[in-house]
C-alpha cells in the first residue's frame, strides 16, 4: 500500500510497544504527530525499530519494521544502512519525514532524491540547525581516543567527520524544516538559505489532568551528557538541603563517567532521588507530583515534558534557556538567565508558593490549549505535507 507520508524515528517504537520505557521527548512528538494526521485520514507508516508486544494502532498507521542492527565499525555501518533502506522502500509513502540530526538523514536525502519523493526534515534541538552537535560528537570522539593507537584514533575520526557531512548533506536536499521555536527558524534562515521552506510548527501537547497541589518534589527528567548539564541540577539540590529534588536519568555510552560521578554526588545529598527511566504514563504520575519541571540544559527546541507539564498546570524552571521567551511572556514559570544565584532564588520562590498559584497554572494550561493542542498542530503539519506532496 502506498502511504501519504512516511516518519522516521526508529527510537519511538517504545510507545507502540506495551509496556515500552520511556522514550525521548523527539521520539514522543513522531508518535503523536502518527497518531494525528492517521486520525485525521492520512494514510501513515512509522518506521521504528521492533515492537515485541505492540499496542493496538489505527487502521490508518502502519508500523514499519527497520530491524535493529546498530554497529560502529564500517561493515555493520553498511548492514545498518541496508535496513533503514529497506524500512525506507517498504514504507512506500509519497513524503518523507526525518526527526533526527544524524546522518541518517544524508542516507533518507539519497534515497528520496533516487525514488523522487519528498522530504521533510523536523528539528528536534538547536544543534541541529548551528550543526554544535555533530561537531561536539566529533571533538568527544578525538579526545577519547588519545588514549588509543594513531590508527584508530584517525579512523574514529574520519568516521565522525563523514557522518557530519552526511547530515549537513542531507539539510541541503530537503524539501522542507520544520522548526519548534522562533530562534530555530532564525537559525534555517541564517545558515541555510538555500532552504525554500522553513516553518514554524508547534509542538504537540495532550491534555493533562490538573497536577496535585502542593507539589511534593522538583523534577528533573533526560539523558546524561555534557549539554544536559545534570550535576548543574545536583548542585542545586545541594543548596537547598530543606527542599526535595527527582531526577529521571537515561545513561549515554559516551558518558558513563558523568553519570559515574552523578550518582557519586547524589550518594551525599539526601534530598535528592534517583530514578530510572518509566513508560510514559508511570512518569505523568511523577510530572503530576512536581512544584516545577527543571532544566539545566545549555541547549534545547521545545522541550516535551515542559509542554506535559504546562498542560497539567505545572511550571518550568530553566537556568540557561527559555524558548521565544515563552516563560518570560506567559508567565509559567521562571528562567534564570545563566545565573547561579537567581536559580537558586527562583527554586526557593517556587518551592515556597508549592501550595498552588492558580493565576501560573491557569495561564499554563491556557496557553496549552492555544498554542500546542493536538488539533490544531496536526492542521499545520498536513498542510504543509499536501503543499511538499505537490510541489514539483
Amino acid at each position: 500500500m502506498r502511504h501519504d507520508v512516511a516518519i522516521y524515528a526508529p527510537y519511538a517504537a517504545s510507545y507502540y510497544n506495551r509496556g515500552g520505557k520511556l522514550g525521548g521527548g523527539a521520539e514522543r512528538q513522531t508518535y503523536m504527530l502518527a497518531q494525528a494526521l492517521s486520525e485525521a485520514g492520512a494514510r501513515v507508516a512509522h518506521i521504528v525499530f521492533s515492537v515485541p508486544d505492540p499496542l493496538p494502532v489505527n487502521p490508518n498507521l502502519t508500523l514499519v519494521d527497520r530491524g535493529y542492527w546498530m554497529s560502529a565499525l564500517p561493515a555493520g555501518k553498511l548492514l545498518e544502512t541496508r535496513q533503514i533502506w529497506r524500512g525506507l522502500m517498504a514504507a512506500d509513502a509519497s513524503v518523507y519525514i526525518v526527526r533526527t540530526g544524524s546522518p541518517v538523514l544524508g542516507i533518507v536525502a539519497a534515497f528520496c532524491r533516487l525514488r523522487r519523493r519528498r522530504l521533510i526534515f523536523a528539528s528536534s534541538t538547536d544543534a541541529d540547525l548551528t550543526l554544535e552537535g555533530p561537531k561536539e560528537r566529533a571533538g568527544r570522539a578525538g579526545r577519547q581516543a588519545t588514549r588509543a593507537r594513531l590508527p584508530r584514533r584517525a579512523l574514529r575520526r574520519g568516521r565522525r567527520e563523514l557522518e557530519a557531512a552526511m547530515y549537513r548533506g542531507g539539510l541541503r536536499h530537503v524539501d522542507a524544516v520544520v522548526v519548534q521555536t522562533g530562534q530555530q527558524l532564525r537559525l534555517v534562515q541564517e545558515g541555510f538559505p538555500h532552504v525554500t521552506r522553513a516553518i514554524h510548527i508547534p509542538s504537540f501537547a495532550e491534555p493533562m489532568s490538573p497536577a496535585e497541589r502542593p507539589g511534593r518534589v522538583f523534577l528533573w527528567i533526560g539523558r546524561i551528557n555534557d549539554y544536559k548539564r545534570p550535576l548543574e541540577y545536583v548542585e542545586l539540590a545541594r543548596a537547598l538541603p530543606d527542599v526535595r529534588f527527582r531526577m529521571v536519568v537515561t545513561p549515554e555510552r559516551d558518558w558513563l563517567d558523568l553519570y559515574a560521578e552523578l550518582l557519586r554526588r547524589v550518594e551525599e545529598l539526601p534530598n535528592l532521588e534517583v530514578l530510572d527511566p518509566r513508560p510514559h504514563h508511570e512518569l505523568m504520575k511523577l510530572v503530576a507530583e512536581a512544584v516545577a519541571i527543571v532544566s539545566t540544559s545549555r541547549l534545547e527546541g521545545m522541550p516535551n515534558i515542559f509542554l506535559e507539564g504546562w498542560a497539567a498546570g505545572v511550571p518550568a524552571l530553566t537556568l540557561d534557556f527559555d524558548p521565544d521567551d515563552t516563560i518570560a511572556k506567559r508567565g509559567i514559570g521562571a528562567c534564570a538567565g545563566g545565573s547561579w544565584e537567581r536559580f537558586i532564588d527562583e527554586a526557593r520562590r517556587l518551592w515556597e508558593v508549592r501550595d498552588g498559584d492558580q493565576e501560573l497554572a491557569g495561564a499554563s494550561r491556557a496557553y496549552i490549549d492555544e498554542v500546542h493542542s493536538i488539533p490544531a498542530v496536526e492542521r499545520r503539519w498536513a498542510a504543509l505535507i499536501a503543499e511538499v506532496a505537490g510541489s514539483s
